[in-house]
């Protein structure tokens, strides 16, 4: 959409700053995307047609180099030809909106090295764009949670996209990246980061006919559902690769204990979730019945 407003524009259309920004009509498109248009170039009939298209949006005249290359990417607007680098979003949703974005922006420059760029695509979503400089080391994106949570008071969820070697495809994969996240977002257990494998199970299921819902659901007896205790070990357990040690500690149980809480889950419905297959059974059936009552 943005590709063809622009086509339609020409040197009337802006997606990042303007030498006379009050000289432009600027809105956001969903994606929150900022673009603005010369009000000499808008027709009355047109201007009607972007507000009941676009949101209406001030211009931010403090972008970078950097971040208004990386927006026009993200837009699908990008012209011309690019050295070509890999790159990945990492994308960020906030519990609330940031009101202080230029405080936000400064802590977590603090914590990235400058080929990362930090762009808002709202008051509570963004993305933090990753150029392969270094893929021997990880970049520390569990630390902006904790930052953002002790300096700012709120908390963010924070998915890592997949690496891509084609701005071209940019815009797209965001827009999926960031939609599929979504989606599954309010399903997903609390952990520091997200990528793309977290997803995947509830994908499957969120999308599933109620038949086939059903039939997953009830690998499990509904009367195992009440105790609550030993579900939720279970699914620890599954999630911790099946290690009993590493689950006990997570539900700050004896390891005995979580060993009698399997063993009884095996007893009652006859699946041994120490083996691979029927552990992957049992796992999606704990989602399937997850994904049906929220």
């Amino acid at each position: 959409m943005l590709s063809k407003l622009q086509q339609h524009y020409g040197n009337h259309f802006s997606l990042h700053t303007a030498d006379r920004p009050e000289q432009y009509y600027w809105f956001a498109d969903q994606a929150g995307v900022t673009f603005g248009i010369a009000k000499t170039a808008v027709t009355s009939s047109e201007l009607e047609l972007l507000h009941s298209l676009f949101t209406e949006a001030g211009t931010d005249t403090r972008l970078s180099e950097q971040q208004i290359f990386w927006k026009n990417v993200i837009s699908g607007g990008l012209l011309g030809e690019h050295p070509q680098v890999r790159y990945r979003f990492i994308h960020f949703f906030l519990k609330d909106d940031l009101i202080d974005q230029d405080a936000f922006l400064e802590a977590v420059s603090g914590i990235f090295p400058d080929e990362v760029t930090l762009l808002f695509m709202s008051g509570h979503h963004g993305v933090l764009i990753e150029p392969t400089t270094n893929e021997t080391e990880e970049l520390p994106y569990d630390q902006v949670k904790s930052v953002l949570t002790a300096d700012f008071y709120t908390d963010l969820d924070l998915f890592i996209g997949m690496w891509m070697d084609s701005y071209a495809e940019g815009a797209e994969q965001f827009r999926i990246e960031r939609e599929m996240f979504s989606s599954i977002r309010p399903y997903l257990p609390p952990q520091e980061v997200y990528c793309r494998e977290d997803l995947i199970p509830y994908l499957l299921h969120i999308h599933l006919d109620k038949f086939s819902s059903r039939f997953i659901s009830n690998l499990i007896p509904d009367e195992l559902f009440k105790d609550r205790d030993l579900i939720h070990s279970i699914k620890i357990f599954l999630e911790c690769n099946m290690n009993l040690s590493m689950a006990a500690k997570k539900l700050y149980i004896h390891r005995n204990s979580l060993q009698y809480r399997v063993d009884k889950f095996i007893e009652k419905t006859g699946i041994d979730v120490k083996q691979f297959k029927q552990a992957v059974a049992v796992y999606h059936a704990l989602i399937s019945r997850e994904t049906t009552v929220s």
